[in-house]
């Protein structure tokens, strides 16, 4: 899903974890470099190296402590309907389940 969304919407690159499929029919597994606790983090690191920017010039959005390790890489994380966790090291917070209001935070 991931993939086609990026496709309709224009988006160059997206990281995500894949649900393993056997015959066409989903398996209920997971798997796909996401999955790890440094993960997000990790994929940060890689995609500002791609693009040449840093820290200063990254937005992260997260909601649960698995995105902690990406919130070390970005100046502007904004916890989206977060576990309080991941509110403690957010520079912004977003308790409403309105993608838009991350859309003011970036601008």
């Amino acid at each position: 899903a991931t993939y086609l969304a990026c496709k309709k919407l224009g988006i160059d690159a997206a990281f995500s974890n894949v649900l393993q499929e056997k015959n066409g029919i989903f398996t209920g597994k997971v798997g796909g470099d996401m999955m790890f606790g440094l993960s997000n983090g990790d994929m940060l690191q890689r995609l500002q190296n791609i693009l040449g920017i840093g820290r200063e010039d990254t937005l992260v959005v997260g909601d649960g402590a698995n995105d902690l390790s990406m919130f070390e890489f970005a100046d502007t994380r904004v916890a989206f309907c977060a576990k309080p966790i991941l509110k403690e090291s957010a520079t912004h917070i977003v308790d409403t389940k309105d993608l838009r209001e991350i859309l003011k935070i970036s601008i």
